[in-house]
């Protein structure tokens, strides 16, 4: 798995974001240390994963009250409570999959002002051929998407552009360009012959009152550039 952010890449944009991305990694795993994931259990040989059941399945129980328990957040607090709560109990508990990387990272991202990002579900699509894209159950943070693609009401699966900018916290702080995650999402599954999609999700959007309550609460993931 890819272990570092490569500093070849270059970013476009707002000039804070080549000044915020590197530090995106160190932020995070700052505010939510030794986080685990029981979807991770894909990488392990077939030995490991039976003889790490008991462990995964703690880990998945773990998980599903975390997602009941972030739920009734937004419900009880507004969207506010809903960001604020989310950190606060992957923090507490320990444990996120892909989605709750994503939704983090996307929050970080807007709070210090990378305003041209979200969240998208992965898919594969064979090249040249009629066949539907495929999930590839997986979520991660993108920058730079236009409006017209990133189209929340139909969620239609589109090809990123050159310049897109994947963030993925899930695959140890990958940080680049579309061109350098065919590699990467070969990881999760996708095929030699296939291109990669991203599908837009409806999500919570946060606001400044979110923010201002990640601040209080988690004050280093207020990035200084």
């Amino acid at each position: 798995m890819i272990n570092n952010i490569n500093s070849k890449y270059t970013f476009t944009g707002r000039p804070k974001t080549h000044k915020i991305l590197p530090k995106l990694k160190f932020v995070f795993n700052e505010t939510l240390p030794d986080l685990r994931s029981p979807s991770k259990a894909c990488f392990l040989s077939p030995e490991e994963f039976a003889a790490k059941q008991p462990e995964i399945k703690d880990l998945e129980d773990r998980l599903k009250f975390v997602r009941y328990f972030i739920k009734s957040l937004y419900r009880d607090g507004g969207v506010s409570e809903h960001f604020r709560g989310l950190i606060g109990c992957v923090k507490a508990f320990k444990v996120a999959n892909c989605d709750e990387f994503a939704e983090i990272t996307k929050t970080i991202c807007r709070m210090n002002g990378i305003k041209n990002c979200d969240m998208f579900a992965v898919y594969a699509k064979e090249i040249n051929s009629r066949k539907p894209p495929r999930s590839l159950d997986h979520a991660v943070v993108a920058l730079n998407v236009p409006k017209s693609k990133n189209n929340k009401l139909t969620c239609k699966p589109f090809l990123p552009a050159k310049h897109t900018v994947f963030v993925d916290m899930w695959l140890d702080g990958f940080i680049g360009k579309t061109k350098d995650t065919k590699a990467l999402f070969k990881k999760i599954g996708l095929g030699d012959n296939e291109t990669i999609m991203l599908k837009p999700l409806k999500t919570y959007e946060p606001d400044n009152k979110s923010f201002e309550k990640i601040k209080e609460e988690f004050p280093k993931l207020s990035i200084k550039v």
